[in-house]
C-alpha cells in the first residue's frame, strides 16, 4: 500500500488540504492512503506544556494543603479543647443565693467522657442543698455514651446517664436519699468561643420538692 504525502499550508491558522480548510492549532503532515488520513503524533512542545501545567497544579495544591494545615493549627491553638480546663463561677453573671461559694471546677475531657474535680467552700450549716447534689462533690466521672452508670456521691449511690450533642452535654440521674427518690437533670452548654460554660440544674423528689438554678462559669 502506497502513501501519498500531502503538504499542509498554514494560512491564518487555517490548515488547507487541497481546497478544504480545516481549523487547527498545530501544523501536521498528512499521509494519505485511499481513504484515511493519518496524523503525526503531537509536537513535543505540546507535551512540555502539559507537564508545566501539571507542575503548576501540583504546586497550587501543595500551597493549599499547607495553608489549611497552618490555619487549622492556629485555630486549634485559639480554640479550647472542649470542656477541658479550669472553670470558676462568673462574678459578672447573676447566681442563686445558695450557690456554692468559691466553686472551682477542673474538667478533663477524653473520647469516652469527662472527669470533673471540684473544690468549694462548705456551707456554714454543713448541709449541701439537695439541688447541688453531684455538683458539690470532689470528683465525678461522667461517661457520655448514653449508658447508665452507678456512681457513689458521698454516702449515696446515684445512677447517671449522660449524652453529648455538639457543645451541649445532658445528664439525667436518680438517687435515693433517706427513702426519698431524687431525680436530677443537668444541661451543660459551652459558648462558641469556648470561654464560658453554663450549667442548668433541675431537681425534683417524691416529696414534691422542686428546684432550679443556673450556674455560669468562665474559663480560668
Amino acid at each position: 500500500m502506497s502513501l501519498t504525502v500531502i503538504k499542509i499550508e498554514v494560512l491564518n491558522r487555517d490548515l488547507r488540504i487541497g481546497h478544504v480548510a480545516i481549523r487547527q492549532r498545530f501544523d501536521y503532515t498528512a499521509f494519505l492512503t485511499q481513504n484515511p488520513v493519518i496524523l503525526r503524533p503531537r509536537a513535543a512542545s505540546y507535551w512540555r506544556g502539559r507537564c508545566v501545567l501539571r507542575l503548576v497544579k501540583s504546586i497550587v495544591l501543595l500551597f493549599a494543603i499547607a495553608f489549611v494545615g497552618v490555619f487549622g493549627a492556629a485555630s486549634a491553638k485559639d480554640s479550647p479543647d472542649g470542656y477541658s480546663g479550669k472553670w470558676v463561677l462568673d462574678k459578672k453573671s447573676p447566681r442563686p443565693g445558695d450557690a456554692p461559694n468559691d466553686l472551682e471546677t477542673k474538667i478533663k475531657q477524653d473520647s469516652s467522657g469527662l472527669t470533673i474535680e471540684s473544690t468549694f467552700k462548705d456551707p456554714d450549716n454543713g448541709v449541701v442543698p439537695l439541688l447541688y447534689l453531684g455538683v458539690m462533690t470532689n470528683r465525678l466521672r461522667l461517661n457520655t455514651d448514653g449508658q447508665e452508670q452507678q456512681t457513689q456521691i458521698g454516702p449515696f449511690m446515684a445512677v447517671f446517664k449522660t449524652t453529648m450533642d455538639g457543645s451541649t452535654m445532658t445528664t439525667d440521674f436518680t438517687a435515693e436519699i433517706k427513702g426519698d427518690q431524687v431525680q436530677g437533670h443537668w444541661v451543660r452548654t459551652l459558648s462558641e468561643d469556648g470561654k464560658h460554660m453554663t450549667l442548668d440544674i433541675k431537681e425534683s423528689s417524691t416529696h414534691s420538692q422542686h428546684a432550679e438554678a443556673t450556674l455560669s462559669f468562665v474559663r480560668k
